[in-house]
């Protein structure tokens, strides 16, 4: 998602709805899913929404909206800035809750090349996820709660 303020000039943003539900950057964002035809399509049929912004003005666009922004006046300079607004998702929070594991042991331990067949790899995913079961009912949700919000307030990576 992001904030579009316009400071200078105008700009016309064509905007259309996103072509995949609820895009992330770890699935369907929109140059993984990317088709030939989008561009045309989109173009026979034109924007969803059109939508002018003058100086002052300000514009909060969706995450996975595809959109076009064009000068309205070529003769005109037109200035915006882009703030990305760093989403959380419940993926996202999962992840967390999933990646302080690697503290415990048993989550550490090498599983052997042998027990990847179909067979042994599926009492090892038996036994990774009652683990995991078992990890998460320990877990003091108060102080989970503090440890991820320290990183959502601290990461300069973002992956919605």
């Amino acid at each position: 998602m992001a904030v579009i303020v316009q400071l200078s000039g105008a700009k016309v943003w064509q905007l259309w709805e996103p072509p995949v539900d609820a895009p992330t950057r770890a699935y369907n964002e929109s140059f993984r899913v990317w088709k030939d035809d989008y561009v045309r399509a989109w173009e026979a049929a034109g924007p969803d929404e059109e939508i002018v912004l003058h100086p002052g003005q300000s514009m909060v666009l969706p995450r996975g909206w595809v959109h076009n922004p064009l000068v309205s006046d070529p003769d005109t300079a037109s200035v915006h800035l882009t703030f990305a607004i760093r989403e959380r998702t419940p993926m996202w929070l999962a992840e967390k809750l999933v990646a302080a594991a690697i503290e415990d042991r048993a989550f550490r331990q090498i599983i052997r090349p042998g027990r990847l067949s179909e067979a042994s790899l599926l009492e090892e995913i038996q036994d990774v996820k009652a683990e995991l079961i078992e990890y998460l009912k320990r877990l003091d949700p108060r102080e989970e709660a503090c440890r991820i919000r320290r990183a959502a307030v601290t990461e300069l990576d973002y992956t919605t």
